[in-house]
């Protein structure tokens, strides 16, 4: 059976990737950085990488088993900030508010029923957010985080998480392209 690389991930609502797609107009105009896509925007709950094909069923399992007695709930896309906070920053996000608990034990729930298939737990602490650009070589390391301090504490605004999905990403030289393998819904 063929591999495929998987994650599982929250979808944001068309309105609220739009106004992401702003920001990153905004806060990206100098600096190298590898955009996401508007259409790729999503909250990430687990990375499987290249799985399996056949282990599909089992994921999905996992995570009906995951939203049992977990009704949806609202998230909210709150300020901007860079990993690592030292050194060369990598990643440019957008933190995640709102229910943060519920979203947190629904991962956890995740990992450990993920676990009973077969699956590693992740080694570090679960931190919710949402990617949007990869930094390169920032040509402007200085202006750029002048423009991510602008909207440090921004409210981008909610949504109503109703579902999880496993996700396929096919790497190609424009970019991943996401295909939704299954939907689960929430409850």
């Amino acid at each position: 059976m063929q591999n495929l690389r998987l994650f599982i991930a929250i979808d944001v609502p068309d309105s609220l990737k739009n106004s992401l797609t702003e920001i990153q107009r905004t806060i990206f105009a100098d600096s190298s950085v590898k955009l996401v896509e508007q259409q790729n925007l999503h909250l990430t709950l687990k990375f499987l990488g290249e799985t399996p094909g056949d282990k599909c069923p089992d994921i999905v399992q996992a995570m009906q088993q995951t939203v049992i007695g977990c009704p949806p709930f609202q998230l909210r896309l709150h300020g901007l900030g860079i990993f690592p906070t030292r050194g060369n920053p990598k990643v440019v996000w957008v933190g995640i508010g709102g229910a943060r608990g519920k979203l947190i034990t629904l991962q956890q729930n995740l990992e450990q029923n993920l676990a009973g298939f077969g699956f590693p737990v992740e080694g570090r602490k679960y931190s919710p957010h949402l990617t949007l650009g990869r930094l390169r070589e920032p040509l402007n390391l200085n202006q750029l985080q002048t423009n991510i301090g602008r909207y440090r504490e921004q409210e981008f605004g909610a949504w109503q998480v109703s579902a999880i999905k496993l996700m396929q990403s096919t790497l190609t030289k424009a970019g991943p392209i996401y295909k939704v393998l299954a939907t689960i819904p929430l409850g």
